[in-house]
């Protein structure tokens, strides 16, 4: 039983939402509520298939084919060296193309369905992700050949691993993330710093001294710090920026393709930022309506960055809205920044063309989901040793605590 001294400290204060989470926490779901591993491995199979035999008819997979002919072999990066080794010895192991497909597909699988357990996912939770899942912008680059599949798996686990730690913490959790974050950065540089920066102050806030401030407070604080930060970096910032970033942007995109958007010009750091909000929107969206007239095959990729767009949307909301504490928390100060970091640093390579920036946004979407699954994981019932249960109706008492 719960000592009834620490129900007397939320009695007639407790959120709403603690007393909805609290009513489903003792229920069991049924069945049919849950989203199961196998669906997860049976969507990417299905998308392998479909990239192999169908989608590779009408458009290039990326780089899979020069990964697998060993094509990059003598890359100066070592992430595309890795790769191509990666590539190349698998191929000499299995021998068929479309199998070599399905191991990197499986990877990008274990990632999501390792995610979908320690989420617990169920219910209304379990439709952002399936909407993730089942757009082509995403499916047709998580389940070939590639750093995106890589990089897709890696954030599953690292996703997974996160939700476990903010709901009941673990040691191994909590170097599974660390593994997975180094993975990202060294396959993705830009995207893995934004994961490692949402794992340090998740970190800090499952872990750290109390405060005492509110959510509000501490976004206001996180805000002014960050503008600090900002301001005495910008030289360093600008530099890279300008110098490497952007030319590096329109080097890759503004030669050799029909669907290069050619009047882009994104001439400085300043440029950047001024014009985020355009850039940003067509980024995430992609092909326009008149690029759809030149190239119908575009067609179900602008659908699923209309969808992508109106999701993040949706995403940010429900972080505001997560049941007050730590879950706010952890979405407002650890996965709304690292959201905005990533969503900058994709737009030099997602606003030039959007058929190469939709293979590059594969890498981030399922980040989009991560406010349903840390809300899953709070409310849904959970096994646990005897001694917690003595904490109260949710494993970690942080989570009832009204700041």
């Amino acid at each position: 039983m719960t000592d009834p001294s620490r129900l007397d400290r939320y009695h007639g204060v407790m959120d709403p939402a603690y007393t909805e989470i609290a009513a489903e926490h003792q229920a069991p779901l049924p069945a049919r509520a849950l989203l199961g591993k196998g669906s997860v491995y049976a969507i990417f199979v299905g998308w392998t298939l479909f990239a192999v035999f169908i989608y590779s008819r009408y458009s290039q997979l990326g780089d899979a084919r020069s990964y697998l002919t060993g094509a990059y072999d003598d890359a100066s990066s070592a992430r595309t060296y890795f790769v191509t080794q990666l590539a190349t010895s698998i191929i000499s192991l299995v021998h068929v193309d479309v199998l070599a497909h399905l191991v990197f597909s499986l990877f990008a699988a274990s990632g999501v369905a390792y995610l979908v357990g320690q989420a617990r996912l169920h219910g209304q939770y379990r439709w952002p992700l399936l909407a993730i899942l089942l757009i082509p912008s995403f499916g047709v680059w998580a389940s070939v050949v590639g750093r995106e599949s890589l990089y897709i798996g890696l954030l599953g686990f690292f996703m997974g691993a996160l939700v476990g730690y903010v709901r009941s913490g673990g040691f191994l959790r909590w170097w599974l993330a660390v593994f997975c974050v180094a993975g990202m950065v060294f396959i993705r540089a830009p995207f893995g710093a934004a994961m490692a920066g949402c794992f340090l102050m998740t970190w800090i806030l499952v872990r750290g001294p109390r405060t005492g401030l509110s959510t509000g407070v501490q976004a206001l604080v996180m805000f002014l710090v960050a503008t600090l930060v900002l301001v005495v970096a910008w030289p360093q910032l600008d530099a890279y920026i300008a110098g490497e970033v952007l030319p590096k942007a329109r080097s890759y995109f503004t030669i050799g393709s029909a669907t290069t958007r050619m009047w882009v010009d994104i001439a400085d750091t300043n440029a950047l930022f001024t014009s985020l909000w355009w850039t940003l929107p067509l980024s995430l969206v992609g092909p326009t309506p008149g690029e759809v007239l030149s190239r119908p095959v575009m067609f179900p990729f602008m659908v699923s960055g209309l969808v992508v767009f109106f999701l993040l949307l949706y995403a940010i909301q429900q972080a505001f809205r997560a049941p007050v504490g730590l879950p706010r928390k952890v979405l407002v100060l650890a996965w709304l920044p690292a959201m905005l970091v990533t969503l900058v640093a994709y737009v030099p390579f997602g606003v030039y063309n959007p058929g190469s920036g939709i293979r590059y946004a594969s890498c981030f979407l399922l980040f989009l989901v991560f406010p349903w699954m840390v809300r899953s994981g709070v409310a849904a019932p959970a096994e646990v040793p005897g001694h917690a249960r003595r904490r109260g109706v949710i494993y970690d008492y942080r989570l009832a605590e009204l700041r």
